[in-house]
């Protein structure tokens, strides 16, 4: 009888987490490794209307209203290309403007004007453009950063963005 118990013991010990291991996985509870802080957009989306071809771009549409997630943006849009440091001339910030919003300012943020069609197809990305876009060299949007009102939530967000935009440049083989 202690053959078969151990037997039994050994197939237990050898069966047990594999069958764990594929439950953990079907059940969704193991969440895969990621680095990036930005959501990863799904679905590929060009910008091939933006300007500034051939650079890392930070992109924010901005609203008629500039309310208080407006200014956080605008605040992380002058500031990332320059705490990017001695790589700054590989990125710029675009800001998404009408032509009725011509007087906003920012010392190194371009501004882009954008007719309907693009402004559509800014409301067409996730957040509905209430985010700021990390755009490739390439024109392709491929990381967005939800806006908040929150001064802590966007100290940690703007360090995000950082990270990830220094992680992307330095594997980089473009821009």
């Amino acid at each position: 009888m202690k053959g078969k118990q151990a037997l039994s013991l050994v197939c237990v010990i050898f069966i047990l987490p594999l069958f764990t291991a594929k439950l953990v996985l079907d059940m969704g509870w193991y969440q895969k490794g990621v680095t990036n802080k930005g959501a990863l957009l799904k679905a590929p989306v060009r910008g091939e209307w933006l300007e500034g071809d051939g650079l890392w771009r930070l992109v924010y549409s901005i609203p008629k209203v500039c309310d208080l997630e407006c200014e956080n943006a605008l605040f992380q849009l002058n500031q990332i290309p320059i705490a990017v440091g001695r790589e700054r001339e590989r990125v710029t910030s675009l800001l998404l403007v009408s032509q009725s919003q011509a007087n906003i300012k920012g010392e190194n943020i371009q501004k882009q004007d954008v007719s309907f069609q693009e402004q559509k197809a800014m409301l067409g990305l996730p957040f509905h453009g209430k985010a700021i876009y990390l755009v490739d060299p390439l024109n392709n949007f491929i990381l967005a950063y939800p806006l908040s009102k929150e001064k802590n939530e966007q100290i940690v967000q703007s360090k995000g963005l950082l990270s990830d935009l220094r992680k992307l440049m330095k594997l980089s083989k473009v821009g």
